[in-house]
């Protein structure tokens, strides 16, 4: 309260602040009267994701608007790759047509080659783990997904479940036996970070030998899994958990060694067209109540409030978790090359 009245009263003795009060540091939109009512003049945010067009989208943006009736958000869903591209495209044409960004960290931490991320910390910025915020202020995690090895127990006996990575090199899951989505390369790059360079791209020529299938989409994978149309795959477990909470045959381990742990940050444009909107959009994501749409899917929060939707995700009940690291992300093109060629992926043109 004091430093809300302290701004008040320099507001009142230099009216030419408000401009930089537009972009608060610590402030909640109804304790900061400036950024939502700049907000609501930006009148819309423009959001470049990774997130598929599923139920979360569109509960987000339901949520948003209907808390900020004034502010309509414009999603654009891309892939990984797409993404960095329509970024660093537009960014070469000296267009600057997204005002928030949000992706798999292994793409994320690669867009400050190309373009600059506005330093701005949301109101529950310290109640995020240290290890998924930014110091800067350039980013924080707003929602997280763990990636191992599920099966369908209509077809995979529980002696038989694949409860280690090495175990799905068993001759019994050999030809199109298991479900790889053709988008894994942030697993692939975790996998061989976490083994070492040398023991993790035998064991993925080994899985190669196997011949899994293909498809694309981590949650089409899932989908596919539930209906039975291979027996074990290389899934997100929170798909697998809310497939079980509404009865499906499906099981995952959470012994796999390792369990890798992807964050998807969000940040927002030094250049955005709306920043306040974006400023507005960010606190929302990462509050409370933001946090809790995605707990309620199944996804994994940062935030020390909010507590998994399903106490098995619990990340304190992974015993060899494989923590993001930011090297990863430095090789990306290494990674997702690999993984194509690994795996006889076609590249998408």
């Amino acid at each position: 309260m004091r430093s809300f009245l302290h701004t008040v009263k320099c507001l009142v003795t230099a009216p030419l602040l408000v401009v930089a009060l537009s972009f608060p540091t610590f402030a909640d939109a109804q304790q900061n009267p400036f950024l939502l009512e700049n907000a609501k003049k930006d009148g819309e945010v423009v959001w470049y994701g990774t997130l598929t067009g599923g139920s979360i989208v569109g509960r987000i943006i339901g949520a948003f608007e209907a808390k900020y009736p004034a502010i309509k958000v414009k999603y654009l869903r891309l892939g990984g790759a797409g993404l960095i591209e329509r970024i660093r495209s537009e960014a070469r044409s000296g267009k600057y047509l997204w005002d928030v960004v949000t992706a798999e960290y292994i793409q994320f931490f690669e867009l400050p080659k190309y373009v600059a991320l506005a330093k701005y910390t949301p109101p529950d910025f310290t109640q995020y783990s240290l290890k998924h915020r930014d110091p800067n202020g350039t980013w924080i995690s707003f929602y997280g997904a763990i990636a191992t090895i599920a099966w369908n127990t209509h077809l995979v006996k529980p002696a038989e479940a694949p409860k280690d990575w090495k175990d799905l090199l068993d001759p019994r899951w050999k030809g199109k036996q298991i479900g790889l989505p053709a988008e894994a390369f942030q697993w692939y790059g975790g996998m061989v970070a976490y083994m070492g360079d040398k023991a993790g791209r035998e064991y993925m020529k080994a899985l190669a030998l196997q011949d899994p299938q293909t498809q694309t989409g981590y949650t089409n994978t899932s989908n596919l899994l539930v209906a039975g149309e291979f027996p074990v795959a290389i899934i997100r477990a929170h798909r697998i958990e809310d497939a079980r909470s509404r009865g499906a045959p499906v099981d995952w381990s959470a012994e796999a060694n390792p369990v890798v742990i992807s964050i998807h940050p969000v940040g927002i444009s030094e250049k955005a067209l709306h920043p306040n909107a974006a400023r507005l959009f960010e606190d929302f994501l990462t509050s409370v109540e933001g946090q809790t749409l995605f707990t309620e899917e199944g996804f994994l929060s940062s935030h020390a409030g909010v507590k998994p939707r399903f106490p098995r995700m619990n990340l304190d009940r992974i015993k060899y978790p494989a923590p993001p690291d930011a090297k990863v992300s430095e090789k990306i093109q290494t990674w997702l090359t690999e993984f194509q060629q690994t795996f006889q992926i076609p590249v998408r043109r």
